[in-house]
């Protein structure tokens, strides 16, 4: 799982994964920072992705669609990337990230994008709704 944002939203985003579920293998997170290059930004997602990459693939949790981080990752699947199983989903959130590191130990990376998008959408609670 690699997860992807403007600035530090996935990076503690990880931190707190980790509060919550403890320490956790082939997580990483990477953030666009104020001023940076988009090769640059290009290069550590890169990195991010092979250092996780296995057997079963990546799931890739981006925070929004459209945006500079998700533009180069859809540019990384498309070309460098072309050949790895890697899937993306926007709207990163801490229920998606919760889903998706539980999940990954039973699910194929296709069934994985379906419970993390179930979890995403299933997050959304509206208060006045409930009462």
């Amino acid at each position: 799982i690699v997860m992807i944002s403007h600035y530090n939203t996935a990076i503690e985003l990880h931190r707190t994964l980790e509060f919550l579920l403890g320490t956790q293998q082939c997580v990483e997170s990477v953030g666009l920072h104020p001023g940076e290059s988009k090769e640059n930004f290009k290069l550590r997602v890169k990195e991010a992705v092979f250092k996780v990459y296995g057997d079963d693939g990546v799931l890739v949790l981006i925070d929004m669609f459209g945006e500079i981080p998700c533009n180069i990752c859809i540019e990384l699947i498309g070309s460098e990337l072309k050949h790895l199983n890697v899937d993306l989903v926007t709207g990163l959130s801490l229920p998606m990230v919760l889903k998706a590191c539980k999940a990954r130990l039973y699910k194929n990376l296709n069934e994985l994008v379906g419970e993390v998008k179930k979890a995403a959408v299933g997050g959304v609670v509206v208060y006045s709704e409930m009462v």
